[in-house]
């Protein structure tokens, strides 16, 4: 009677974790529908948004991918935009509104509560001789960047919060070798815009505030 109890049980266990390794291996792998496509307003580049924008469950997480094109092209394909589960914002509420700044430039973000808030800055500097080819960066807010040319600048605005704030990147170089760093900051429990600077070189990447200054070295890889 104990074994048939233990086989039943190891049985059932096995199943859950078959059904529990077959949800995420879709969850993650699987390419879905496209519920979001949007272009550059000279047509050269595009954004899709994939997988589900809605808040997650207690055991499968909800996930939105992205894929960019330039000129009809795929540029990359299937990153990882936004997951969570049910205790995380979902993308939906985090990102209800988009735009294009210009050709080069998209954002996601969610209008304040008080419409008169104030926006931070970000610079982010390209200090080696490569283009950039893309990059993704979430601030409060969530922008795509493509062919950021070599030493050059760009400026972007966000939503300023009191309560700290994170930066946080990835993307790849023309050749191929990949650019992530991410860095948070202490709560600044002001009201006035802050100002941050990106600067991206060969191995690494530096963000810096007025009160902050953060420097961690990542190797390129292809």
């Amino acid at each position: 009677m104990v074994g048939k109890f233990r086989m039943l049980i190891t049985g059932a266990a096995v199943l859950f974790l078959t059904l529990t390794t077959g949800l995420f291996v879709n969850w993650w792998f699987v390419d879905s529908a496209i519920w979001l496509s949007s272009t550059s307003p000279n047509q050269k580049y595009t954004i899709q948004l994939t997988g589900n924008k809605g808040r997650g469950g207690f055991i499968v997480y909800s996930v939105v991918k992205y894929n960019l094109l330039k000129d009809g092209k795929y540029i990359t394909k299937n990153q990882v935009a936004h997951y969570g589960d049910s205790m995380d914002i979902s993308f939906e509420l985090a990102y209800p509104e988009h735009a294009w700044v210009n050709e080069n430039v998209a954002r996601f973000w969610r209008n304040p509560d008080r419409p008169a808030a104030n926006l931070d800055n970000l610079v982010i500097s390209n200090h080696t001789d490569k283009r950039i080819r893309y990059l993704e960066i979430h601030t409060k807010d969530l922008f795509f960047v493509f062919d950021l040319q070599p030493h050059s600048d760009l400026q972007l605005q966000f939503s300023h919060q009191t309560s700290g704030n994170s930066i946080w990147t990835k993307g790849e170089f023309e050749d191929g070798s990949r650019i992530e760093y991410g860095v948070s900051f202490s709560d600044s429990n002001s009201d006035q815009p802050l100002g941050y600077c990106m600067g991206i070189e060969y191995d690494h990447i530096t963000i810096n505030e007025e009160r902050i200054h953060e420097t961690r070295f990542r190797p390129n890889s292809n």
